[in-house]
């Protein structure tokens, strides 16, 4: 018999969690404030213990993503996260749609991952703005230097 995973685990609670808040809320919403009888006291003393449950098991679904992603990333080294690079990717596409036009996104993805090595290494800023210069370089469009400059930027963000 197989575990369920993490995130199976969350998709199941939160929704359940949710529905709990909505029927606490809808209760504590029956009552007026000049209802103070001992019924609107137990809406609002239900409607916090479900706050309190649902903040206690999203701490604890958070902190299972976070044991989760710390091993994940243990076990990927010094690769580049994918959701820094993706996120480059649109930065670049949006930034500079005459440098991106008509790239493929692993053209793109390569200005990332030739130029982190410089970074960690310790390249001069100079040849880093070089490289990024040529790899951004879409056909006859040449970046100018202040462009090289902001990508090589953007591109240390996306660096592990």
């Amino acid at each position: 018999m197989s575990t369920p995973s993490v995130g199976s685990r969350f998709r199941k609670s939160v929704p359940a969690a949710v529905a709990a808040v909505a029927v606490a809320c809808a209760l504590a919403a029956c009552s007026s404030d000049e209802d103070n009888t001992p019924a609107s006291e137990e809406a609002q003393s239900s409607l916090g213990a479900v706050v309190t449950s649902v903040r206690e098991q999203a701490e604890g679904a958070v902190s299972s993503v976070q044991s989760v992603a710390s091993s994940a990333a243990e076990q990927a080294g010094e690769a580049i996260d994918q959701a820094k690079l993706s996120a480059f990717v649109g930065t670049f596409r949006t930034a500079y749609p005459n440098l991106a036009a008509d790239r493929e996104t692993q053209s793109i993805e390569k200005i990332v991952t030739d130029t982190c090595p410089m970074i960690e290494n310790g390249s001069p800023q100079q040849d880093i703005n070089a490289t990024v210069q040529e790899l951004a370089t879409n056909g006859s469009v040449v970046p100018t230097d202040d462009q090289a400059a902001r990508i090589a930027q953007l591109v240390q963000v996306a660096c592990p």
